[in-house]
């Protein structure tokens, strides 16, 4: 149903994205926790007094029948470009014709771009975040470098509160859900357990979001085992909060991902 990329080895070198062994795989538009889902056209919990149709999480986008647009293998990537369009149902949540595709590039980097269409005649404002879930050796022990000196929201907020802005790299001690302001540059999650760094650039984004559910968080997630906490991290490229766009009718926006990993 929804586009979603699940895995990502680059050769010589093990699994990127992490998927839990609990994910739940279903027509429901439930998204699968792990590897890289969409949120669009809102980030973060349904919010019915702001958008009336929302229900779930990170919009709906999952929800929509993708269609594959073009497809092409050369010696140097495999490329698929996926497309969805507002349907009768999705007008109902959000009453706005669209056009989203996903082009996937899967080679010696994964490179993801995210184009989101305006076809009707009245202008429309949304969110969207590439919510990507890395393969790490041990969460305690990483290090995530590129938001030093950027303001957040907390959104499981520290005892005592963390530092504000960011002063150094990042380290996950707790559970952590911070949205990140002004970071457009290049971020690198350093794992001394995996022997590697994954740079992650972008291109159309000025907010990240950095996520770990630790103990309590995971055990409370059906789809989560209570110990995969240490094995992953979300690093996510998003619009949202300021970074929202609103496009007039027939603009576009597109946001980007290069991902790749080298050796420590």
């Amino acid at each position: 149903m929804g586009a979603h990329v699940l895995s990502y080895v680059p050769q010589g070198h093990r699994e990127v994205l992490f998927l839990s062994e609990k994910s739940e795989y279903t027509p429901t538009g439930k998204a699968i926790r792990g590897g890289i889902p969409l949120c669009w056209p809102w980030f973060g919990p349904a919010d019915p007094s702001r958008i009336p149709g929302a229900a779930t999480a990170h919009g709906f986008i999952r929800q929509v029948m993708w269609q594959l647009a073009t497809w092409q293998e050369t010696q140097e990537a495999t490329e698929v470009v996926l497309e969805a369009r507002d349907t009768e149902e999705s007008r109902k949540i959000w009453p706005f014709p669209f056009r989203v595709s996903l082009r996937v590039s899967l080679g010696a980097q994964l490179e993801l771009a995210l184009t989101t269409v305006n076809e009707g005649t009245q202008p429309f404002a949304y969110e969207e975040a590439l919510h990507t879930y890395y393969a790490v050796g041990d969460c305690r022990s990483i290090s995530i470098q590129g938001f030093q000196g950027c303001a957040f929201r907390d959104k499981a907020p520290a005892t005592p509160p963390a530092p504000n802005p960011q002063p150094g790299e990042i380290t996950l001690t707790e559970e952590t859900d911070r949205v990140y302001f002004h970071c457009p540059g290049e971020a690198v999650i350093a794992d001394p357990v995996m022997g590697r760094r994954i740079r992650i650039q972008k291109e159309g984004s000025d907010t990240g979001v950095v996520w770990n559910p630790w103990i309590a968080k995971s055990r409370r997630m059906p789809d989560f085992g209570d110990e995969e906490y240490r094995n992953m991290v979300c690093v996510e490229n998003a619009n949202v909060d300021y970074d929202g766009r609103r496009l007039s009718p027939g603009e576009r926006h597109v946001l980007q991902v290069r991902i790749a990993v080298e050796s420590l």
